[in-house]
């Protein structure tokens, strides 16, 4: 799952008193009886039967609101029941409902065009461009916008770094590398590196539009695995008046592009997508307008689905901290069935995240 990685909503959540870890501000010593006591229970054999379990394929990849998804949440409530835990979802039972909404772009129905001085090019679905389905919107337009390479589009002036410092990106669509500055620290690095990130530094600026792509020596460029990927469409949790909590009505289109398709809106700049590119990794800051334009048309068709979380509760005994919670959270869903790569359509997610919950 990605980083979409997306939905963590869908989860396993054990609630654990503070005072069931310690009552006391004494630090915690690693070497202690009770700590080496609890990491000697801990079998491989049980993790890896867990595992199976929950990766097996009569669950078909454990996608939101399955019966492979529920079959999942019903084995760790079961579990939980074993431990001896106690239920700590609505009402007192084991469930918190999460309602969700399911996007997927018709992908005959949209497309993504670049002009030039000398022509228009269409870019081909899947071979050029992909799009990502809008929650919000079943149509959404982008015409003859202009664009502006950011960069990694990353706004980091408290560590040195900022591509937006020169950039005007109101009512413009931004293209940026995936990833972030190499020299960052790695927590730092992976927030900036974050495409919610991005986004909202996007929005915050004005831009209409977003546009990726990776470097051509980006180990994790696997283009055919992505743009497979995301046929699948993204799920989105509805809150009480029914909005999605990712759409974004500023946002009128989201593409991910090939080389193919960053190589055409660089045509005519006064820096080549190679420089821009080289640039950028070497963690020089920069934003360059574009002698292209962009139009994106994304055409995407919204289901409801109704799932649910599964939470559990082990209560202290401090009269004081037992109020207080620690919370344990793992996803317990997966991709579901897919694509066929390699004789098999069903994405087990055996280390995603069966090996976590």
């Amino acid at each position: 799952m990605n980083q979409a990685r997306y939905l963590t909503l869908l989860t396993y959540l054990l609630i654990l008193t503070t005072s069931g870890c310690t009552s006391s501000d004494a630090p915690i010593s690693l070497d202690s009886v009770g700590i080496q006591a609890a990491l000697a229970s801990i079998e491989p054999s049980a993790i890896e039967y867990h595992m199976s379990v929950l990766s097996d394929d009569s669950l078909q990849g454990r996608a939101p609101g399955t019966p492979g998804y529920e079959s999942a949440a019903l084995y760790a409530q079961a579990e939980f029941q074993r431990m001896g835990l106690q239920p700590a979802g609505v009402n007192g039972t084991w469930r918190q409902d999460v309602p969700l909404r399911h996007s997927t772009v018709v992908e005959e129905e949209s497309r993504f065009s670049v002009w030039t001085p000398v022509g228009t090019q269409n870019m081909t679905y899947d071979e050029d461009f992909y799009l990502a389905a809008d929650p919000v919107r079943e149509k959404a337009e982008i015409e003859l916008a202009e664009v502006v390479f950011v960069g990694f589009g990353v706004s980091a002036p408290d560590l040195g770094y900022d591509d937006y410092t020169e950039a005007d990106v109101d009512g413009k669509v931004v293209m940026y590398l995936n990833g972030a500055p190499s020299f960052l620290p790695s927590n730092e690095r992976a927030y900036y590196s974050s495409g919610a990130t991005k986004t909202s530094e996007a929005i915050s600026r004005g831009a209409i539009g977003t546009m990726t792509f990776w470097a051509p020596d980006d180990p994790r460029l696997r283009w055919n695995v992505n743009a497979a990927r995301s046929k699948r469409g993204a799920y989105a949790w509805l809150d009480p008046s029914g909005q999605p909590n990712r759409g974004h009505d500023q946002i009128r289109g989201s593409a991910s592009l090939n080389q193919s398709a960053a190589e055409a809106l660089f045509q005519g700049a006064y820096v080549s997508l190679e420089d821009a590119i080289a640039s950028a990794q070497a963690g020089t800051p920069q934003s360059v307008l574009l002698a292209t334009r962009v139009s994106i048309s994304t055409t995407t068709i919204h289901s409801n689905v109704e799932s649910w979380n599964v939470l559990a509760k082990l209560e202290g005994s401090d009269p004081k901290l037992k109020n207080e919670y620690v919370s344990y959270v793992a996803h317990a869903d997966h991709f579901g069935v897919g694509v066929n790569f390699t004789g098999d359509s069903i994405y087990n997610g055996a280390h995603d995240n069966a090996s976590g919950s």
